[in-house]
């Protein structure tokens, strides 16, 4: 239903120590502007690079390798909108000649207009679409799409949602929650072994994909918020400062107060890179 569609906010993501996220995995397609510095990103080892003022593309629910630099003296800052995969899809159905790639890659939208950017900036300040009515606001991001798709940023086609996309999506509802293996069956209507041996058959578990669901959200926060630490802990399920920066830094190899005022010196994870092929990002 119209009244149900989701107004996307914009965000301003900022970052003073440069850092390798690994296996970042966004529940939305994201329209993106790099307002300063550079962003590496790769998906199945295809690496992108954005400069400074270039737009792009990041697919949903799938594995991203991304490498935000700073530029000195300023940060690197990026503005991210959030768009629901179905305006894609319609905008794409409206224009009836789009190749749409069967594989969802990261995307330059090369030689954006300025009524292109002009729109682009509207829909990521806060306020401006929730003040429009539900069909006015998806018709503004429909055309915003319509331009990305024109300069070549296009969103690869959807697959059948797997177990853990959703478990993913359930979980971002509220991170704090002390989500069970018993509260993901009963949602799922399933019985523990069950969810447990469909979670298997995708080489994951629940425990992984809590953890991993927390620390996006808790990166997420960092970077685009002035919480404390403290409170960034709280709204991801950790009581203790201390235990939520060791297992942010075991996750991303930085600890959270490098990725917002980069107090520490820069290191890849060996392994990390072998699993992920981001070493290309480097190139």
């Amino acid at each position: 239903m119209e009244q149900d569609f989701p107004i996307p906010t914009g965000a301003l993501i900022r970052q003073g120590g440069r850092a390798c996220f690994y296996r970042l995995v966004n529940t939305s397609p994201l329209l993106i502007q790099v307002q300063s510095g550079t962003k590496l990103v790769a998906a199945n080892d295809e690496p992108l690079r954005l400069e400074a003022g270039a737009y792009g593309l990041l697919p949903d629910y799938q594995p991203l390798t991304m490498d935000n630099i700073p530029k000195a003296p300023q940060q690197y800052q990026t503005v991210a909108l959030p768009v629901p995969r179905q305006v894609f899809e319609d905008a794409y159905a409206r224009m009836g000649t789009i190749a749409v790639p069967s594989i969802p890659l990261p995307a330059r939208a090369s030689g954006m207009p300025a009524e292109a950017a002009d729109l682009f900036d509207y829909c990521c300040q806060p306020g401006n679409l929730d003040r429009l009515p539900v069909a006015i606001a998806k018709a503004r991001l429909m055309e915003l799409v319509t331009w990305f798709a024109l300069s070549g940023a296009v969103l690869g086609q959807s697959r059948s949602p797997r177990l853990e996309d959703r478990l993913r999506q359930m979980i971002e509802t509220d991170p704090a929650f002390g989500w069970t293996l018993r509260h993901a069956a009963h949602a799922f209507n399933m019985s523990e072994a069950t969810l447990r041996r469909r979670l298997s058959a995708e080489n994951t578990g629940f425990s992984e994909i809590l953890s991993d669901t927390r620390m996006n959200r808790a990166l997420a926060l960092v970077q685009t918020t002035t919480l404390s630490m403290a409170q960034v802990a709280l709204e991801v399920g950790y009581d203790s400062p201390s235990q939520f920066a060791a297992r942010f830094k075991e996750r991303f190899g930085v600890s959270p107060r490098h990725v917002r005022n980069g107090s520490e010196p820069f290191e890849r994870i060996g392994t990390e890179v072998e699993h992920s092929g981001a070493d290309v990002l480097s190139r």
